[in-house]
């Protein structure tokens, strides 16, 4: 299969769809559509409005004027999609924009079940000027009469900051490299279809496997690709499908564990038989939730409910089903190598159940969204629990059984943040306690390898997995930094960063007071940074800039051609362990979306 059509225009990969960060709110019980929020800046109108979910197929358009009050016949239209569920509730969120080069009102019309519901605030419309993001209180008006929109793609914020400019364009042209090699990994010859090597490596070390976390995790990155700049794209839907049929059959296959949570299958598509650490139930959350986004997105795209209905909805539920009767349980961690309950895999547990809830519920399976919106509020206060409030960070596990032994300071509670989060303020990269593990887990690294020493201005540190690691990435010696933990935090900052923007700003406090004493001298508890304010952008471009030197640091280790292996060496900084690791290249897609301010769903 032939990608290089895919990497004309490197630019396109850093533009991709936005979800538009949000917290627990009110929603309008009482209609049906109703905008949340606006921004017109001249040139494009951007929103986000709420929707009652009243069936799986819905269409939601916005219907403007131009400057000379002309309705073009109601054909001046913009399609919102679908962006995510609103926990807890039976509404969801979806997003516009659209180039409108003049315009006076707009409205919304909501179809769904051969009924359209219309919020024209209150018949007066909403009108419009140039103006910066403006929230709507106004109560929608709702009345009836009698396709599924393609994704868009909402405005970053403006005064995001750009961060540094010899990154930015270093990622335009590492995004196409870190794509290709991230696709070359897949469907290799002689492989069952859509098995996703997490290395091509056979021989030292032998990573010729697809885990389940690993491909999942790709396949989300790539499913948010089909979501937006890549929506039609014939090759990565069939990417999609061959991996949904790989997904599928090893749901059914002969397992050493006889369950959902075996870590690994062989290129054939049979289940690896030798000894490892399993179960690791991490991944069929984190496989439902690749395959809810992917289910969204072609339904939007293609019309063709059969697939999402006999396919991907089956395997969705099958997965979520297994969460519920296993949360409890202990199972093996994101590393492989510690027996217990752990904190990333409770938010990547999360994180399926609630985007599985609000699946069931367009589904018509009011069973299911009950149980699994339930088993999530478990897990909620489950997690809590993970929190050590003497020593201000979250620790990693709990009730360990065997395995490496741990002070509890780990990289995957920051990965966790950013892959297993939802909009919801619970554990996001800009809530408090994440931003305290943050600070928390990278001191430990900073005096722990050789490569940290003296670093040059431009550089971050180096981050690798925890800092009792031994693994070497291809025997036990001392572990080593990786380039998906350093990519790691460089999202993390960038996510927080916007949620700050979509949040208004953000307030300190004593457990996120260390981390923003390192961008700002003068925090206290207390000091609030408002969006717009001098001291809000100030403070949020000292963040951008430091995780631009996490970017600088993969980049400076990585090869010249934009290669990237699993590890680089704690004190000669060069790449080894598994050759163009599938996760490290796709850490760095999704790092590079948060930068450009738009980062996956």
């Amino acid at each position: 299969m032939k990608f290089s059509h895919l990497f004309r225009k490197p630019t396109l990969l850093i533009v991709t769809f936005l979800t538009a960060t949000v917290f627990a709110e009110t929603v309008p019980t009482t209609s049906q559509v109703k905008l949340k929020s606006y921004t017109y800046d001249g040139s494009t109108l951007s929103g986000q409005i709420y929707i009652q979910n009243i069936a799986y197929t819905k269409v939601v358009t916005v219907i403007y004027s131009d400057a000379s009050s002309n309705w073009n016949n109601n054909g001046n239209t913009i399609a919102a999609s679908y962006t995510n569920g609103i926990s807890g509730t039976n509404y969801e969120y979806w997003n516009f924009t659209g180039p409108v080069s003049s315009i006076n009102a707009f409205y919304i019309k909501y179809d769904v079940s051969g009924n359209t519901y219309y919020d024209n605030n209150n018949n007066a419309n909403y009108q419009v000027t140039k103006t910066s993001t403006t929230t709507t209180t106004s109560t929608a008006t709702a009345t009836t009469t009698t396709k599924t929109s393609t994704p868009t793609s909402t405005g970053v914020p403006s005064n995001f900051p750009t961060g540094n400019s010899t990154i930015s364009t270093w990622l335009k042209s590492q995004i196409g490299i870190s794509r290709y090699a991230m696709l070359r990994n897949i469907n290799p010859a002689g492989s069952a279809v859509g098995f996703i090597a997490a290395s091509l490596s056979t021989a030292n070390p032998d990573y010729y496997y697809a885990w389940t976390r690993d491909s999942a995790l790709t396949s989300y990155v790539i499913a948010n690709d089909y979501n937006s700049t890549l929506a039609g794209n014939s090759t990565i839907l069939q990417i999609m499908k061959d991996y949904v049929t790989f997904s599928v059959k090893s749901q059914s296959v002969s397992t050493a564990c006889n369950c959902l949570g075996e870590p690994k299958f062989n290129p054939d598509g049979s289940s690896y038989t030798g000894a490892w650490g399993r179960p690791q139930n991490d991944g069929p959350a984190e496989r439902a939730t690749t395959f809810i986004l992917f289910a969204d997105s072609y339904l939007k795209q293609t019309g063709d409910a059969s697939y999402v209905t006999g396919t991907l909805k089956p395997a969705i539920f099958k997965d979520l089903d297994y969460v519920v009767n296993t949360w409890t349980n202990g199972c093996f961690d994101l590393w492989e190598e510690v027996n217990g309950v752990h904190f990333y895999t409770l938010m990547v547990m999360r994180k399926g159940l609630i985007r599985g809830a609000n699946f069931a519920t367009r589904n018509g399976d009011s069973t299911r969204a009950s149980t699994y919106t339930n088993t999530a509020a478990s897990i909620k206060t489950k997690m809590d629990s993970f929190w050590s409030s003497g020593n201000n960070y979250i620790a990693v596990s709990q009730s360990v059984t065997g395995g490496v032994s741990k002070a509890g300071y780990d990289v995957a509670n920051i990965i966790a943040a950013n892959v297993g989060s939802l909009q919801d303020g619970v554990y996001t990269p800009g809530s408090d306690r994440i931003l305290a593990t943050a600070v928390a887990v990278e001191a430990k690294f900073a005096s722990l390898y050789g490569v940290n020493s003296n670093l040059p201005g431009y550089l971050g540190n180096s981050i690798g997995r925890y800092p009792e690691d031994t693994y070497n990435g291809n025997g036990n010696s001392q572990g080593n930094p990786w380039f998906l933990a350093t990519n790691a935090y460089a999202e993390l900052y960038y996510r927080a960063i916007r949620e700050w923007y979509d949040n208004g700003g953000v307030t300190v406090n004593s457990v996120n007071l260390p981390f923003f004493k390192k961008f700002d001298s003068s925090a206290a508890s207390g000091t609030t940074y408002t969006v717009g304010t001098t001291a809000f952008n100030t403070m949020v471009s000292n963040v951008a800039a430091a995780a631009d030197k996490f970017f600088s640091t993969v980049k400076f280790h990585a090869y010249t051609n934009g290669s990237m292996s699993e590890q680089f060496g704690r004190n000669d900084g060069l790449c080894t362990g598994a050759r163009d690791l599938t996760w490290s290249h796709a850490s760095l897609i999704s790092a590079a979306l948060a930068k450009a301010g738009t980062p996956s769903v």
